[in-house]
């Protein structure tokens, strides 16, 4: 309640220092600092940066260790993560790749060692997909349909049925509906981990909780790039909103975005594609908009109220921290999407995160090589197999604004 209150405070003085339109340098300088900390308490930024060294690895750790999420790990209960217990167990056994139970059967889920990685028990799966939710808004909003084989057709309305009035006794106009296919083809992202062995063999870290954090993170913004900003043309797997084909383009009606930019962006839908329509925007975009104000003096950007969110001109929007800034040859254009995205926006995984262990691997970094089995390392690669894809182009609009 207390941040709440700062927030708002924040806000009133922003706009009155808006309010005074002053030319003097001082109080410019003054707004643009209570916009960004305005924005920045009411939408955090997410920008996860996946640490790939032994001191980033250990920083993380010590942090995780000192926060309410490293609570004491819950042992596994499927059936599959019974046989180890929990993840430090299951990565000594990737890691030896030979373990086997007092049965003498492999503990390992069989057929993925040659596949290059093996299946973490369901648990860790879960646990991965709940913060990928949390780590990207965009993902809580879009349209999850999990796929059954790598490559699948999926039907898609374009046109609908039209309906007429008839004049007594004359026929009636015959109408149908047209149907078109999208093909989803599921490509595989990765995640990196450098384990230290200090940090497996520690065991005040929930480990399980702690690589849930750090892989979801990564793959929840890689996720909400391609489906934001994709293009196969710079070499992307699928491509987003902003590059597909069919979505509507807004135009400022000036050299910068303006109360009837806003206007005409949510009004660019139709009702079908505009119901339970959100707004998706950085916080660059935002903190542009939260100063705008309509022809009455009314502010667009509302505060949130009792259970009311936040709102554009009573349109709820969500903060996506991998919307680019520097659209186009301006470097300070960046874009505001509206759609339903809780339809049209398919992310498809094709099958459960695989993980694969090394105290071999090597790679070069600044003409420098890192080699785990030198430095005492882990390396954790995880692989996640899925399809992003926009299922009608028309049913989302952008507009790029400064």
């Amino acid at each position: 309640m207390n941040e709440y209150n700062e927030v708002m405070q924040s806000i009133t003085e922003l706009r009155k220092t808006l309010d005074t339109r002053l030319d003097d340098c001082i109080t410019r300088e003054k707004a643009e600092k209570l916009a960004e900390d305005a924005v920045r308490r009411i939408a955090p930024e997410r920008k996860a940066v996946l640490p790939d060294t032994e001191t980033a690895i250990m920083e993380r750790a010590e942090s995780f260790k000192k926060s309410a999420r490293n609570t004491p790990e819950r042992p596994w209960n499927s059936e599959y993560g019974r046989k180890f217990g929990n993840m430090r167990n299951f990565l000594l056994a990737a890691k030896n790749r030979l373990a086997i139970t007092g049965e003498g059967k492999s503990v390992l889920a069989e057929g993925t060692s040659s596949a290059g990685g093996y299946l973490v028990p369901t648990e860790f799966s879960a646990q991965v997909v709940r913060l990928m939710q949390d780590s990207s808004e965009l993902i809580s909003h879009s349209n999850v349909i999990p796929m059954s084989s790598w490559k699948r057709q999926i039907p898609k309305q374009i046109s609908n049925v039209s309906v007429g009035w008839a004049i007594e006794s004359a026929a009636r106009t015959a109408t149908a509906p047209s149907f078109g296919q999208i093909e989803q083809v599921a490509k595989v992202m990765a995640a990196v981990i450098k384990c230290t062995d200090e940090l497996i063999r520690d065991s005040a870290i929930n480990l399980t909780e702690f690589l849930s954090e750090l892989v979801a993170e990564a793959m929840a913004l890689e996720i909400e790039r391609v489906a934001l900003a994709g293009s196969t043309v710079a070499g992307d797997p699928f491509n987003g909103i902003l590059y597909a084909s069919g979505v509507n383009s807004v135009s400022m009606g000036s050299t910068s975005v303006s109360f009837d930019d806003i206007a005409d962006l949510v009004f660019s839908l139709s009702d079908a594609y505009a119901r339970d329509g959100v707004i998706a925007l950085s916080r660059t975009g935002l903190k542009k908009l939260i100063k705008l104000k309509d022809t009455q003096g009314s502010y667009i950007w509302q505060p949130p109220a009792g259970d009311m969110p936040a709102t554009l001109w009573n349109t709820p929007y969500i903060i996506c921290s991998q919307i680019p800034s520097d659209l186009g040859d301006n470097s300070d254009l960046t874009a505001a999407i509206f759609g339903r995205f809780n339809r049209y926006m398919l992310i498809s995984p094709r099958q459960e995160l695989e993980i694969k262990v090394s105290q071999d691997a090597s790679d070069w970094d600044n003409s420098a090589l890192q080699s785990a089995f030198m430095q005492d390392q882990t390396w954790l690669r995880f692989t996640q197999a899925m399809s992003i894809d926009v299922a009608h182009g028309a049913a989302f609009s952008c507009l790029k604004f400064k």
